[in-house]
């Protein structure tokens, strides 16, 4: 691996700062009762880190039905999933912050590097307002200026312009197959956060715990940090 200067951290949000997927997976558990779809272990497994339609695409598939609903029908399935999820979001506080998530972002702020938050959620910013990190993430993608989500590049291209850094002199923090690949499609150079491992992750923490500026030097090997 060539050494670099890396010049910034980018980060997405459910998984990596707060487990704030387990209420994504809530609100779309509500939505297949409502449409009487059998909630299954796979579909746990596979929505972390899929767009709210590509969700629901799965969701549907899962039965045969995919085909059944029309484009407002389906507009109408995830705006009442955001409306769900809404609920949950107003409700975190601090305490939902992931262990080690608050330590490692008060060092990378000591240590003067830019940071920004990776997420495709028009929810993000509220989210982290109500996590108490926006001192740390003043700088937020706005999810209505993509073009593409997740495992599209554009959320990294877009995280990467905002520190006014490139994003091959970024590194990137991920827990899904998808997020890896967004990250590494952009350049980022990506550590995945998850007990398994992330195909195309350059390095991998088991959890957040494992979060630090060593960690980060010693998982990217050659890499200058």
């Amino acid at each position: 691996m060539q050494t670099r200067q890396l010049r910034g951290f980018l980060f997405d949000l459910h998984g990596v700062l707060a487990d704030s997927w387990q209420y994504h997976l809530a609100s779309w558990q509500t939505i297949a009762q409502e449409l009487h779809i059998p909630w299954t272990d796979q579909l746990a497994a596979i929505l972390p880190g899929m767009s709210r339609e590509d969700s629901l695409t799965a969701i549907l598939a899962s039965v045969g039905r995919q085909s059944e609903f029309t484009s407002n029908q389906r507009l109408r399935l995830t705006n009442r999933e955001n409306d769900l999820y809404r609920q949950y979001v107003a409700a975190l506080t601090p305490a939902n912050c992931l262990p080690g998530v608050t330590a490692f972002l008060d060092e990378l702020v000591a240590a003067e590097y830019p940071m920004a938050l990776a997420s495709a959620s028009a929810n993000a910013p509220a989210e982290i307002a109500h996590l108490g990190l926006t001192k740390y993430f003043p700088r937020i993608v706005p999810a209505e200026s993509l073009r593409a989500s997740k495992p599209a590049p554009d959320v990294y291209l877009a995280a990467a312009a905002l520190i006014h850094q490139h994003p091959e002199d970024c590194v990137a923090f991920e827990d899904t197959v998808t997020g890896v690949r967004s990250a590494k499609a952009a350049g980022c150079f990506t550590v995945g956060i998850n007990v398994k491992n992330l195909p195309q992750a350059d390095a991998m923490l088991a959890s957040t715990r494992e979060l630090s500026l060593s960690a980060v030097q010693q998982a990217l090997g050659q890499l200058s940090v």
